[in-house]
C-alpha cells in the first residue's frame, strides 16, 4: 500500500489584522487630516518602529511602543515580512560611539544591498565581495565589516512598519528558514504570516546570545495580498533612504565579531546594553 502523501499546505490566518491606525475616524475628520498632511514637506525614507534583540541570550524581543522608554516585551511576534535585504557597514575607530553632536554614529562605508559599498567621506564605490574589510581573517575570525539583514515587518493589530535588524549570528539561519518555508509552500514571504522567536545559543567562549528563529504560521487571506504587494513595492523603492547607524548592529546578540563558522568571538567585545533609541524617523511609508 502506498504511503499517504503528507499535506504541507498552510492554513489561512484569518485573525491577522492589517491596520492603519485610522480605523474608526470620522470621514470628515479623516479627510481634513489627510489634506493637512499634504501641506507638510515631503521627507525621504520610511517611518518605522524598531524591534530590539536582548543581550545575554534573552528570549523576548523589545518592540518599540508609543513610549520609547517603555517598549513592549514579546516572546513571540506574529508578522508578515514586507521586505528584507542584506547590508554591510564598516565603522572606523571606536565602534558604537556617537558623533560629536550626539547623533548616532554613521559608518565610514556602507552598502544597502550587501554587494556595492560607498565610502561616506570620499564617495568612492567599492565591491563588497573583493573588499579586504569584508573578508574573514586567515584564522577564520571575524570581519571588520559588519554584515546585517534588515526585516521590515507588519505586526498583527499594530499600525505602521517595524524594523528588525538581524545580527550576523542569525543571518545564516534566517536565510535557511525563509528559503525552506517559501520553497516548500511556493508562497512569497510577503503573503505569508510567520512567527519570530528567540532561542538561547552559546558561542565558543561560553557566552550566551539570542538567535532569531522564524517559523511558518500560515498565509494571509487573499484579499490582503494586494495591500502587502503594494507596500513591498513602496518599501523597495525607499529602503535605501533609511540610514545605517550603529544601532542596527549594536544589539545584545550582535555586538561581538562573528567568525567564519558563525560563532561570536568575544574577547571582551560584549558591551553594555545600549538604550532603546528611536532612529530613522523619516516619514513617508506606512500602511
Amino acid at each position: 500500500m502506498a504511503a499517504e502523501k503528507k499535506n504541507t499546505a498552510l492554513a489561512t490566518v484569518d485573525t491577522f489584522q492589517i491596520v492603519t491606525g485610522m480605523e474608526g475616524l470620522d470621514e470628515e475628520l479623516l479627510a481634513e487630516l489627510e489634506d493637512e498632511m499634504d501641506d507638510l514637506d515631503d521627507v525621504k525614507g520610511i517611518s518605522c518602529r524598531h524591534i530590539k534583540i536582548p543581550s545575554g541570550g534573552g528570549k523576548a524581543y523589545e518592540v518599540e511602543s508609543d513610549d520609547p522608554d517603555d517598549p513592549d516585551i514579546e516572546k513571540e511576534i506574529e508578522a508578515v515580512i514586507i521586505f528584507t535585504h542584506r547590508m554591510n557597514s564598516y565603522w572606523e575607530g571606536e565602534f558604537g560611539a556617537t558623533a560629536e553632536d550626539g547623533s548616532p554614529n554613521l559608518p565610514k562605508c556602507s552598502s544597502m544591498d550587501g554587494k556595492t559599498g560607498v565610502d561616506l567621506d570620499t564617495g568612492e564605490v567599492k565591491s563588497c565581495e573583493n573588499c579586504p574589510l569584508n573578508q574573514y581573517a586567515d584564522d577564520g575570525s571575524g570581519k571588520q565589516c559588519k554584515n546585517i539583514r534588515r526585516l521590515y515587518l507588519l505586526i498583527s493589530g499594530k499600525p505602521g512598519v517595524y524594523l528588525l535588524s538581524v545580527p550576523p549570528t542569525s543571518i545564516k539561519d534566517v536565510n535557511k528558514q525563509l528559503a525552506k518555508i517559501m520553497g516548500i509552500q511556493k508562497i512569497p514571504y510577503s503573503k505569508m504570516v510567520v512567527r519570530l522567536k528567540l532561542e538561547t545559543a552559546v558561542n565558543r567562549g561560553g557566552i550566551k546570545y539570542s538567535k532569531v528563529v522564524i517559523e511558518k504560521a500560515g498565509t494571509l487571506p487573499k484579499e490582503a495580498w494586494p495591500t502587502t504587494s503594494a507596500m513591498r513595492k513602496e518599501l523597495k523603492e525607499k529602503y535605501r533612504d533609511v540610514a545605517i547607524t550603529s544601532d542596527d548592529y549594536n544589539q545584545g546578540s550582535s555586538s561581538a565579531p562573528v567568525d567564519k563558522e558563525g560563532f561570536m568571538d568575544v574577547d571582551g567585545a560584549i558591551t553594555e546594553d545600549v538604550p532603546f533609541i528611536i532612529n530613522n524617523r523619516g516619514g513617508g511609508s506606512g500602511p
